[in-house]
């Protein structure tokens, strides 16, 4: 994952392989959390949006599957 906090952007790339997934972003200091489904498509790197998160630290937590096993990353972010 990288983060671009100019852009708030969060961006990673899949493998073609990949069915469903989500990031989760979650402020450890205030307990919120905000979950952003990744829809499946044709193209390897996918983008979300972090401009509607409260500044702050947050751990952005990318979860995803190939149909057949799980898998995570995870980030901690500063947004600005």
């Amino acid at each position: 994952m990288t983060f671009e906090p100019t852009s708030h952007l969060l961006a990673f790339v899949l493998p073609m392989s990949f069915k469903k997934g989500d990031v989760t972003f979650v402020a450890p200091a205030t307990g919120e959390d905000v979950r952003v489904p990744i829809a499946a498509s044709n193209r390897p790197r996918k983008v979300v949006s972090t401009a509607q998160l409260a500044k702050g630290v947050w751990r952005a937590m990318l979860h995803w599957t190939d149909g057949q096993q799980q898998y995570q990353d995870e980030q901690q972010i500063i947004v600005t």
